[in-house]
């Protein structure tokens, strides 16, 4: 059974006030991620596999600046269940009893999704591009970089796997009310194949090694979509048939 409507101006403050939580969260797990992060640079050297010795600075703030992006960003991956918990919680009254039961498994399967995805990037794409940019700095080059350098490209080719992984969901998501059609997204199979293929070709190096790495998971994501896609949408078709 639904809510009750309400004005516009209480959704408003209730969003307003489930994201003041997310922050707060946010900010106090940043708070402590801030005083890990040199830790947390030590092991992300672990992929150039000993190429690069060590980071530089070029400037007083770059440093301190650097650990602020990185705490946040591991601050924000650490709390993403409380931002998907909220915003679950906030749409929650408009759903049918069944959709809400189904959005309670979401908030973990999002979370490891995300995991999932951020671990790929970092574990088995990042080696292999690392591997790739830094043979064009050996000798007589020695590879200097600076914190910030480095960091940013840690983070540019790691979270969006996070994201990226989360298709299956976002796929059930929309199917499981009418916004999807499986068929859509079979109809489109070739095209979403051609498209993983370019993608996978401008942004890895080029061998086909490195493209495989790239290739295959997405490939399997996308047909991971189109069948959860295909439950999620006879469920829908059942709950419109029998009004339930």
């Amino acid at each position: 059974m639904k809510d009750r409507p309400r004005p516009l101006t209480e959704h408003l403050h209730e969003l307003r006030n489930r994201l003041a939580v997310f922050l707060a969260v946010w900010l106090a797990v940043s708070t402590f991620a801030f005083f890990q992060v040199r830790k947390v640079i030590e092991w992300m050297l672990l992929p150039a596999d000993g190429r690069i010795h060590q980071l530089v600075v070029m400037g007083p703030s770059e440093g301190l600046y650097t650990f602020l992006e990185l705490a946040l960003a591991l601050g924000f991956v650490a709390t993403s269940p409380v931002l998907i918990s909220e915003l679950a919680a906030f749409v929650a009254p408009a759903l049918t009893p069944g959709l809400r039961r189904q959005l309670i498994g979401y908030v973990p399967t999002v979370f490891l999704l995300f995991l999932t995805g951020i671990s790929f990037g970092y574990f088995v794409f990042l080696p292999v591009v690392l591997h790739f940019l830094l043979g064009f700095a050996s000798q007589p080059f020695y590879p200097l970089m600076t914190i910030s350098k480095y960091v940013g490209f840690i983070l540019n080719v790691t979270l969006p796997f996070g994201l990226v992984f989360e298709l299956p969901v976002v796929a059930f998501a929309l199917s499981s009310v009418g916004v999807l059609d499986p068929a859509f997204l079979r109809h489109h199979r070739r095209t979403a194949i051609l498209l993983i293929v370019v993608v996978a070709a401008a942004v890895t190096p080029p061998d086909a090694l490195s493209m495989m790495i790239m290739v295959v998971p997405m490939l399997v994501l996308f047909e991971v979509s189109i069948l959860v896609s295909a439950l999620a949408a006879r469920r829908y078709r059942r709950a419109v048939q029998y009004g339930v």
